[in-house]
């Protein structure tokens, strides 16, 4: 009986755990603006990652819109909107208005018109909380 305890903890335990970044994403600071524009304000240690992380986190799992959307910087970080005293960085789901997207992507924070479909951007939540669990 201990052998068949033993061996079913030891399976248990040795079983890889997926990282689950719903909690983390829940804490980010994400402020709609108007129906198509919402602002991440930064918070300690937040880098590209975590602002990309947060749109996508805000278009699907709190607006409930599709991960096929595209999400397009509006601002770039900079004096928070919505949080005086704070930054943040606007997002848009329009690019109306908004210069052509850049030739060469890169998962920054600092050009108007850089866009991610939400799936896309949603691949650097997990970037963005298991970095120091490596």
């Amino acid at each position: 009986m201990k052998t068949l305890i033993s061996s079913c903890l030891i399976a248990l335990l040795s079983t890889p755990v997926l990282a689950d970044t719903r909690s983390e994403e829940l804490s980010l600071v994400i402020n709609p603006v108007n129906a198509t524009d919402f602002e991440v304000v930064k918070q300690i240690g937040m880098g590209p990652h975590e602002f990309w992380c947060a749109a996508a986190s805000f278009n699907e799992a709190r607006a409930n819109r599709s991960e096929l959307l595209p999400i397009y910087i509006k601002r770039p970080l900079g004096p928070s909107q919505t949080a005086p005293g704070k930054l943040g960085v606007l997002f848009t789901l329009s690019n109306d208005g908004l210069p052509p997207e850049p030739s060469l992507r890169t998962v920054e924070v600092d050009q108007p018109g850089l866009m991610f479909k939400s799936y896309q951007a949603r691949r650097y939540c997990r970037d963005a909380f298991t970095r120091s669990t490596k």
